[in-house]
């Protein structure tokens, strides 16, 4: 596939949800080559089955290549945060933010579907993430989350990424994963919160994961 527009770009990676938490999974260099992916199965469990959809990018008649590889990791152990696109004077071009920023600008890109990668997920420990299972058939409604928080002294509302604050009945049920729940006294002045990463039932359990994308609730 030969992607040379911006509307183009976009959409392609608006279908692949602009690899959110997804990993850079090699760089190769003269010529320029880019590996990158995203879980697609998998949910975090330590030796659980992963699967990752994976895709080459070859740019043709580059402009533009920002890359600093002393302090950007590479592997599918390493999470970005996405990839995003802007419009640009001549060509096409996409940003990785990693958090630090990875800069492409090129006439068209070459986008090849690779092998899906299959793989465990390996134990760690995160400050950010946590991982639970609980005994329950159903995913709680977005209703739970402010009520049983409330009794903690906080008030929370949900959020999608840079978006509007949304009450809970505005939330989708029960397919609210990718929303972030945030501190309503805080949503006009962020753009995250906790990020609700993997919410679904398996085999009558509950697997939940959050990460933590606004340092300033490291102390609630």
């Amino acid at each position: 596939m030969i992607i040379d527009t911006f509307n183009d770009l976009d959409k392609w990676l608006s279908d692949n949800f602009y690899f959110e938490d997804g990993h850079i999974l090699a760089i190769k260099e003269n010529p320029l080559e880019i590996v990158i992916g995203y879980n697609v199965k998998g949910n975090y469990k330590a030796n659980s089955e992963r699967h990752i959809l994976s895709f080459k990018i070859i740019p043709s008649k580059i402009h533009e290549w920002y890359y600093n590889k002393d302090i950007i990791t590479i592997g599918d152990g390493n999470y970005i945060e996405y990839i995003d696109t802007i419009e640009v004077e001549n060509g096409v071009c996409l940003e990785f933010f990693t958090p630090a920023t990875i800069r492409l600008v090129a006439e068209s890109f070459v986008i090849e579907k690779q092998e899906l990668i299959k793989k465990t997920f390996k134990p760690w420990a995160s400050e950010k993430e946590i991982y639970l299972t609980a005994n329950l058939s159903e995913i709680p409604p977005p209703e739970f989350w402010k009520e049983e928080l409330y009794k903690y002294g906080h008030d929370i509302l949900f959020r999608y990424y840079s978006g509007e604050e949304r009450q809970p009945k505005q939330v989708p049920y029960p397919d609210y994963q990718g929303y972030y729940i945030q501190l309503s006294d805080r949503i006009s002045s962020t753009q995250e919160g906790i990020f609700l990463k993997n919410i679904k039932v398996e085999n009558g359990k509950l697997n939940l994961s959050f990460e933590n994308k606004d340092e300033e609730l490291k102390i609630i």
